[in-house]
């Protein structure tokens, strides 16, 4: 096992921090920074010790939210996926008095992007531009929608952010496809697809157009390569990559609850909020070689087993007083674990150490994937009210 230190935080009121009840299971007791997380209180655990502000709500086109991204690219743009309507409601200027939003739903969403779970944007453009792509998982086994029973066939998506491209047909893919099937073919937008994990319920961007994935169909992560996209709307995946990682080890799905990823670029590593096992995982590929080739859905794909990987629980959730972490994210050193259970959000340093928590105020079966841009202004998602909250210091 890596570095772990179980802090049991005992929360009084609205998450205030109990230090003398930080215990360690593995290590001697570490005591709670007076100083805490900034937008969390400060390790006051009170909520009245932040300016809590939503941000986006229905009336923006929120539809059973699940998580959120900003474009690396362009300022203050905020990008939200919807389960309900396979959509997404981009908030540009978010958090300002400009702000103004735009709800999009892809031609072809009911398979591309149908029950998203998650979303996560990288830092390469599509031909040249200058508009980032994003990937997007999928909570479902294919069904259209409900049109069908499901055949598994389902996994990542990659997109343009492009508004040019994104939420649009391309007539030439349309002509193309069109032509070669007999039949009038509309792919909607997407840039690329890999079809290797159905049920999946979390993504990661690492780089190029790679992305880690969680699995919730045989409880593995698989690091997906896209490798060239076949433009928009076309549907070449002949090229793709899957590496599927500790099998078996993840709980699984968690209906309805995402299981976020979060990349650390820096250690080259894997935190995973393990939503089933109530775990936060660390795991570490680097130690993993090639091992069997697998069976692939589609032809082409590089479908196989990664073998002897590092995998750690970082957090054990029952000692840190998480049930059903969902939410994840990396910043500063500082790692923030969102409770669907409960609506609280702890935050850890870089040994696992509990150093702030607070509680939300959402309520339990609601907050879901959660985004900072510093310890000073983090966004998160409630599911239950659709909507986007920023949290930061009070003023």
């Amino acid at each position: 096992m890596g570095p772990l230190i179980a802090v049991v935080a005992s929360l009084t009121g609205c998450g205030k921090i109990d230090e003398t009840a930080a215990v360690s299971s593995t290590e001697p007791s570490t005591t709670v920074p007076e100083v805490g997380v900034p937008a969390l209180g400060g390790g006051t655990g009170d909520l009245a010790a932040v300016t809590r502000t939503v941000v986006v709500t229905a009336a923006d086109g929120l539809n059973v939210p699940r998580d959120l991204d900003f474009n690396p690219k362009v300022e203050d743009e905020l990008w939200i996926i919807n389960r309900a309507d396979d959509s997404v409601t981009i908030a540009r200027g978010a958090g300002t008095s400009d702000q103004a939003t735009e709800h999009i739903i892809d031609p072809y969403a009911f398979h591309f992007m149908e029950e998203v779970s998650s979303i996560s944007f990288g830092a390469v453009t599509h031909d040249g531009s200058d508009w980032p792509t994003f990937g997007t998982c999928q909570e479902t086994n294919n069904t259209y929608d409900g049109h069908t029973h499901g055949d598994d066939f389902m996994g990542p998506t990659l997109w343009s952010s492009d508004p040019e491209i994104f939420g649009k047909s391309n007539p030439d893919a349309v002509a193309y496809l069109s032509n070669l099937y007999g039949f009038y073919v509309d792919l909607g937008s997407h840039l690329d697809m890999l079809h290797e994990s159905p049920w999946c319920m979390g993504i990661a961007w690492e780089v190029e157009n790679v992305y880690w994935v969680y699995d919730g169909n045989d409880g593995s992560i698989v690091r997906y390569d896209f490798q060239v996209d076949h433009g928009p709307g076309f549907d070449d995946h002949s090229d793709g990559i899957a590496a599927r990682y500790v099998t078996g080890e993840m709980a699984g799905r968690t209906p309805d609850v995402p299981s976020h990823l979060v990349y650390d670029h820096d250690a080259g590593v894997l935190y995973i909020a393990d939503t089933g096992a109530g775990v936060i995982w660390r795991l570490d590929p680097s130690t993993a070689t090639r091992g069997a080739t697998l069976f692939s859905t589609e032809p082409g794909t590089d479908h196989h087993e990664m073998e002897g990987a590092t995998l750690d629980v970082f957090i054990d959730g029952a000692a840190a007083g998480i049930e059903l972490p969902s939410g994840i994210e990396l910043v500063d050193g500082v790692l923030l674990v969102g409770d669907h259970a409960t609506g609280v959000i702890h935050a850890f340093d870089a040994d696992g150490a509990l150093i702030d928590a607070l509680d939300t105020g959402v309520g339990a079966g609601a907050l879901m994937g959660l985004r900072a841009r510093s310890l000073e202004d983090i966004w998160f998602v409630d599911g239950a009210a659709n909507e986007v909250i920023r949290l930061q210091p009070l003023e």
